[in-house]
């Protein structure tokens, strides 16, 4: 039963919103306390998607809204025109964090991509001005600007846009002899880019032998390696980037989402050297790093300096595994469950927005992608009895489907 307050404005939407994201779930979230949520009507809600893995540390972390109130008091934006020293700070614990080299900062993750193969377009015609090509894997998403949807491996991202950006490979994910067959058959490839985990693609993960050849092949040939780590990095797998457990080190690292813990900022991540294709006037943002976008990532960067988080993470992902694989031995509909750290996926034989409306009205937020993958993206600092209520729910949801 949907409240008045909740039809006026679900009303409002459609009379002032381009209607863009279709049928919205019928909640409106007025607050936010540690790992729950709140609506218009003061339900409470466990929240196991974070915004789309954006809020990492919750709703109510005082450091970092301390950090926030103070920085809006003292000054917000300046512009790129001037020194910043929060961009500074970002930019360092991030290269203390992954690999040291040098961040650009933007505002989302497609922009970090965008500027990505913006880079590597340039480096690659700094060779010669026909290498300018970029692989990327069927099943990813990079984001919906024009270069980003062009890298984005799915026909529905891309369909009724056209033309697209030029030069981009789509080849099959974990296909190490494609890959192989494509950079021998042509010598224009600049760069690859790919996820290490295909987020709105399934929780699909990617094979570390295939990662560490394709990485050993590029090395040979010169291309260059970005990662996209929008929604896997600042924690998310249990490590500080996802790549750390590939035994491998990208040429760029693309962040946003959880990097800025709910105020948007992105980034661009790269090896000293390469830094110098995005040279002065080649590139630039009115908003991107921000003196308060960075207080914000700072907070956050630091939170997972100290490491205490990647213990709760990894006691937080036991728990849920072992948990949703005894209720797949109770039902018929669930292929597998997989992911890594606080980024799982429950592969269902059906299709699964049934089940995330079910959830929401018992008061827990999970998502559907890929039509029939639940997502499980809760905070990474959610306590264990926060998810235990939150898995006892979603228990009850898949046996009641099971009957």
């Amino acid at each position: 039963m949907i409240s008045q307050e909740l039809q006026k404005i679900i009303e409002n939407d459609k009379e002032y919103l381009f209607q863009n994201y279709g049928d919205r779930l019928p909640v409106s979230f007025v607050r936010g306390v540690e790992s729950f949520l709140f609506d218009q009507d003061n339900k409470r809600y466990i929240d196991f998607f974070s915004g789309i893995a954006v809020c990492s540390l919750g709703y109510s972390n005082k450091d970092y809204s301390q950090s926030l109130h103070k920085q809006i008091d003292n000054i917000i934006h300046s512009s790129n025109w001037f020194f910043n020293s929060e961009q500074i700070e970002a930019a360092k614990l991030i290269s203390e964090l992954a690999f040291k080299g040098k961040t650009l900062f933007v505002n989302s993750g497609t922009e970090a991509n965008e500027a990505a193969i913006k880079l590597v377009r340039r480096y690659g015609q700094s060779i010669d001005k026909e290498r300018y090509h970029i692989i990327s894997f069927k099943g990813s998403f990079h984001g919906r600007t024009f270069g980003s949807m062009s890298a984005t491996a799915q026909d529905k991202i891309q369909r009724g846009f056209g033309p697209l950006v030029p030069g981009f490979r789509f080849l099959p994910f974990n296909d190490i002899e494609e890959f192989e067959k494509e950079i021998i058959n042509n010598n224009n490839i600049c760069a690859v880019i790919t996820e290490l985990i295909h987020g709105e693609g399934g929780i699909v993960l990617a094979q570390k032998e295939f990662i560490k050849k394709l990485f050993n092949l590029c090395k040979k040939k010169d291309i260059i390696t970005i990662v996209d780590e929008v929604q896997t990095g600042i924690g998310r797998t249990g490590k500080p980037f996802v790549y750390q457990g590939y035994d491998i080190i990208p040429d760029i690292l693309t962040l946003a989402k959880g990097l800025g813990g709910g105020i948007p900022i992105g980034a661009i991540h790269t090896r000293d050297e390469l830094s110098r294709y995005l040279n002065p006037g080649s590139h630039g943002t009115t908003f991107g790093g921000n003196h308060l976008s960075c207080t914000a990532a700072i907070s956050v960067l630091k939170e997972f300096k100290k490491g205490d988080i990647f213990k709760n993470i990894e006691k937080i992902n036991n728990y849920i595994f072992t948990e949703l694989n005894k209720i797949k031995n109770k039902v018929t509909f669930i292929n597998e469950v997989r992911g890594l750290g606080l980024h799982i996926g429950i592969e269902l034989k059906k299709e699964g927005i049934e089940i995330v409306k079910k959830a929401l009205q018992q008061g827990l937020i999970i998502n559907c992608t890929d039509k029939r993958v639940l997502r499980i993206m809760p905070p990474l600092s959610i306590s264990l009895p926060i998810v235990k209520e939150g898995i006892k729910i979603l228990e009850k949801i898949f046996l009641e489907e099971g009957e």
